[in-house]
């Protein structure tokens, strides 16, 4: 494939997405509501037939089918050579690590509306402060690992499963790593393949229960975030029709099918690259609106995500577990991920 057909590939790749997604969804919701959870005001969500619905849901389907179809039309990437495998599994390693560190240090098990109690809670704060210190160290990673993937069980006991599963991109990364230095290590050549696949895999599900919890099926949750920070980029353009409601709901829709990419693992780059710039721009938003606490709060929580990002931006979707392996039998580009 020549040059201008692979800008021309990326160009339909990429255009639905910036159309259709709105910086919302990089910002997690619940991080800016108030402690109490509590939001006073009378929302009117959708019904399933109402028309926005089927509209968004056909757009959804459309976007899904798009990306299994543009998926054989890329090149397939060979690894860059000037990237070893360790440096980036160590950002990996930095960034869970830090992130992790700042939400012990704030009293709080991975985000900032998952507040400690004290008791159990204090004893993942304990643990999660540990975790961090072994990441950033690069010291015992495999026991670092098990321990990570006990805190994300300690969080859905403290928290509840729904709570656990919008945090499961951490459940990955533990993942992602454990299988990268797997014991005992006669296995971990074989496993090591099915890391980068965990991570895009178990990311993609805490994408798309974000936007389900925070969004489509809490509508007013989105909907006071973007009423207070005034985030109907829509209506802020003069498109007045475009209400708050539907502004969540476009949000929410997009969120979720950028998760359902990434589980099915067709076009995971551009995918990836996409959600990183709109987590990129909510970033940017916060800083230029004056919320520089709140800009703050979600650059060192998305540092995992980040780092993630940049594991599947090098290494693509992996290639083990991906939906177009069911029918087609291309060499696979992570085929010397060793």
């Amino acid at each position: 494939m020549s040059r201008p057909d692979n800008i021309k590939v990326l160009s339909l790749a990429v255009l639905p997405c910036c159309l259709f997604f709105s910086a919302s969804s990089g910002a997690h919701v619940k991080w800016f509501l108030p402690v109490e959870g509590e939001i006073s005001s009378a929302y009117t969500p959708y019904g399933l037939l109402d028309t926005p619905v089927l509209i968004w849901s056909g757009i959804a389907l459309l976007l899904i089918l798009y990306s299994v179809f543009l998926d054989n039309k890329f090149p397939i990437l060979p690894l860059l050579k000037n990237v070893r495998q360790d440096y980036l599994m160590y950002l990996l390693k930095m960034c869970t690590g830090l992130s992790l560190l700042m939400s012990a240090y704030s009293g709080v098990i991975f985000a900032p509306h998952l507040r400690a109690s004290a008791g159990f809670g204090e004893v993942l704060v304990l643990l999660e402060a540990v975790i961090g210190l072994l990441l950033v160290a690069n010291f015992h990673i495999f026991a670092a690992t098990i321990m990570l993937m006990i805190l994300s069980l300690g969080v859905a006991l403290q928290f509840g499963i729904i709570a656990a599963m919008e945090y499961l991109n951490i459940f990955g990364i533990a993942c992602c790593l454990l299988l990268f230095h797997f014991y005992p290590m006669k296995y971990r050549a074989q496993l090591k393949a099915y890391s980068i696949s965990a991570l895009r895999i178990l990311t993609g599900i805490a994408i798309i229960t974000l936007g389900l919890s925070e969004k489509l099926l809490n509508p007013e949750l989105g909907e006071f975030f973007v009423i207070k920070y005034q985030w109907n980029l829509m209506a802020n353009l003069g498109v007045t029709q475009f209400s708050n409601q539907l502004f969540v709901l476009s949000a929410g829709v997009m969120e979720v099918v950028f998760g359902i990419i990434l589980v099915l693992g067709t076009t995971t780059r551009i995918n990836i690259l996409v959600v990183s710039a709109f987590m990129l721009a909510s970033n940017i938003t916060f800083f230029a609106s004056g919320e520089y606490s709140e800009a703050l709060t979600e650059i060192f929580g998305h540092l995992p995500i980040i780092a993630s990002a940049m594991i599947l931006i090098f290494f693509g979707s992996g290639n083990k577990l991906k939906v177009t392996s069911l029918w087609n039998r291309q060499v696979a580009d992570l085929s010397k991920f060793e």
